[in-house]
């Protein structure tokens, strides 16, 4: 597994230090689509601005937080919580506030909390300052892998962005549950900022990494369409969020992702002419639908859309 020390962002801005950047980024999109960055360009002082108001509204009575309460089915915004122990399935120990952001026509703000006042405000700035970054990222990502430095960017079309607000308290009997179980993101890529260990990825014979918490640090991870559109060159990796019975753990996930009627296809200069596409053509509605239908409950939900070529797993 590639290494989950910080990449150096800085490090693209000289020349003497820009390739070897590049081939950390590389190394981990190969591995297991996840690295971690460090300066990245978004200021800490609104990284910590962000991480204020979420414990702000966590801390709320509970009565006040159900008031933004939304539906209980995928991708529904608002607020939520699910706290379930079991001998058997790992479950859900957490709650959670989710946020669509763009496009602005999906913004829709009597989920947004009111309270802290300041709320509004710097979740306009944060997902503003973070999506440039994801631009960028992608802009490296493509380029790496001979694409136009647009590619990826355009390949998903127009920019579908949410942001999840997740709290993990204490649980009584840890081993009974996870704060989220193991899945890989469906999306295109996500940005994770975290308060406190917890966050593990799939390793080695079934084994799983904590990701640690390094200061002022984003986690990026690839998600199932850029496997697809990079024709497995690039991985998604199943992750998952484990509790304990001392702590508080919240994390901060900004995810992008193609609109419902987005075109996913392997992009034709990663197909090996003799082998052909590893994965099928399909829109993103497809796959959204796919994950409510439950199909990939043994393996992860891309594989289901590989045209029988052994090389996915």
């Amino acid at each position: 597994m590639a290494t989950l020390k910080p990449i150096d962002l800085s490090g693209l801005h000289d020349e003497r230090l820009a390739s070897s950047v590049r081939a950390q980024i590389a190394e981990a999109c190969e591995t297991n689509g996840f690295f971690q960055v460090i300066n990245h360009g978004v200021p800490v002082e609104l990284m910590d601005k962000l991480k204020e108001v979420g414990r702000k509204f966590f801390d709320l009575p509970k009565h006040e937080k159900l008031v933004y309460a939304g539906k209980p089915v995928l991708g529904a915004e608002g607020y939520g919580s699910r706290m379930v122990l079991t001998d058997s399935e790992p479950q859900f120990w957490r709650e959670f506030v989710e946020l669509h952001t763009l496009p602005l026509s999906e913004r829709h703000y009597n989920y947004w909390p009111q309270q802290p006042a300041e709320f509004h405000e710097t979740m306009e700035k944060y997902t503003a300052a973070v999506l440039d970054l994801a631009h960028r990222l992608l802009s490296v990502i493509s380029e790496n892998l001979g694409l136009k430095p647009t590619y990826l960017k355009e390949a998903m079309g127009e920019t579908q962005q949410s942001t999840v607000f997740q709290c993990y308290p204490p649980c009584p009997e840890p081993g009974k549950t996870l704060g989220l179980p193991a899945h890989s993101d469906i999306g295109g890529i996500t940005i994770l900022m975290q308060e406190g260990d917890g966050l593990q990825v799939a390793a080695a014979n079934d084994t799983w990494e904590l990701v640690p918490n390094h200061p002022n640090a984003f986690v990026v991870n690839l998600a199932d369409q850029i496997e697809i559109i990079t024709n497995g060159r690039y991985k998604s990796a199943n992750h998952r969020a484990i509790v304990n019975s001392d702590s508080t753990r919240r994390s901060y996930v900004t995810f992008y992702y193609p609109a419902k009627d987005q075109k996913i296809i392997p992009a034709p200069e990663l197909v090996d002419a003799k082998v052909g596409p590893l994965y099928r053509e399909l829109y993103y509605l497809e796959y959204l639908q796919a994950l409510e239908a439950g199909r990939a409950k043994d393996k992860r939900l891309v594989q289901s859309f590989a045209i029988n070529n052994p090389l996915v797993t």
